[in-house]
């Protein structure tokens, strides 16, 4: 699969949402992005030129386990279906949820470091 750019990086800050918001809002100057609603999941987006920051009030999930609500990088794919087939055909374990329309694949690598994929699309 060819990954296109990075979409977004997300940090787990269960617990502290209201401070981590103020750090970065204030500290980095960031302007809030729209944040679509996640039931059961706090949160706070940032706009960073054509990415996000994504902060995100949730438990963590425990180490070596895909986790998506915790420390990740996403990766904008050329084609969100491809990608999937090359999971499946390689045996790679992976998680797929959506956001209204968009499509979420997570996958953890060798260290435990948890990746999600999105199809490239406009920010």
């Amino acid at each position: 699969m060819k990954v296109t750019r990075i979409l977004h990086a997300s940090i787990n800050v269960e617990g502290c949402l209201d401070p981590s918001r103020d750090f970065y809002s204030t500290l980095f100057q960031m302007r809030t992005a729209s944040r679509p609603d996640i039931p059961g999941v706090a949160g706070e987006w940032f706009t960073i030129g054509d990415a996000q920051l994504h902060l995100v009030d949730a438990p963590h999930q425990g180490p070596h386990q895909i986790d998506p609500t915790g420390p990740h990088v996403c990766f904008g794919v050329d084609n969100l279906d491809d990608a999937i087939r090359e999971l499946e055909a390689g045996s790679v374990p992976y998680l797929r949820a959506n956001q209204g329309e968009i499509v979420q694949i997570w996958v953890s690598d060798p260290s435990g470091f948890t990746i999600e994929l999105q199809q490239d699309r406009p920010l």
